[in-house]
C-alpha cells in the first residue's frame, strides 16, 4: 500500500463528500484493485417529481450518482432495520376481538370490586394471578 493511500479507517472517518471525491479521484486505481461486483439487477421505484428532486439533490450533495446513492442508503437502512418482524400484527377482526376481550376482563374486574381506571390506593385490593400448575412446591431445607 502506498504511504499516501488512506487506510480503511481513514476512509470511514471521511465525510460523504470527501469519500465520494476520493473515490472519484482514484477511480481507475480502485477499479483495478477491486473485484467488480455484478450490478446486473434493476429495481424500479416510482417517485413524484418533487421527491426525485430531493433524492437527486441529496446524492449530488455527497458527490454521488443517484443510483449509487440510492443503493448505499438502501443497504444502510436494510442493515440497521430490525431483524425480526413485529411480535404480532393483528387484522381488523382480530383487533376487535382483542378489544372485546379486554372490555370483558375490565368488566369482570370491576364486578369484583377492582377499578382499573383509578390509581391504586393503600386500601385497594391487589390482583393475584395464580399459575394453572397445581403441583406442590418442594420445601427447601430452611423451610423444613
Amino acid at each position: 500500500m502506498d504511504k499516501d493511500e488512506p487506510t480503511a479507517q481513514d476512509i470511514a472517518e471521511m465525510s460523504e463528500a470527501e469519500r465520494g471525491q476520493w473515490f472519484y479521484d482514484n477511480r481507475e486505481q480502485v477499479a483495478t484493485d477491486a473485484t467488480r461486483t455484478a450490478l446486473d439487477r434493476v429495481v424500479s421505484v416510482r417517485v413524484s417529481p418533487d421527491d426525485l428532486g430531493v433524492l437527486v439533490a441529496a446524492a449530488e450533495a455527497v458527490g454521488m450518482k443517484l443510483s449509487a446513492w440510492l443503493r448505499k442508503v438502501g443497504l444502510e437502512a436494510a442493515a440497521t432495520a430490525p431483524s425480526s418482524p413485529p411480535a404480532a400484527v393483528l387484522s381488523g377482526s382480530e383487533t376487535r376481538q382483542l378489544q372485546d376481550s379486554v372490555h370483558n376482563i375490565v368488566a369482570l374486574l370491576e364486578r369484583s370490586g377492582i377499578r382499573v381506571d383509578d390509581p391504586p390506593s393503600e386500601s385497594a385490593q391487589s390482583l393475584v394471578l395464580r399459575s394453572s400448575h397445581r403441583g406442590r412446591k418442594k420445601k427447601t431445607k430452611a423451610e423444613k
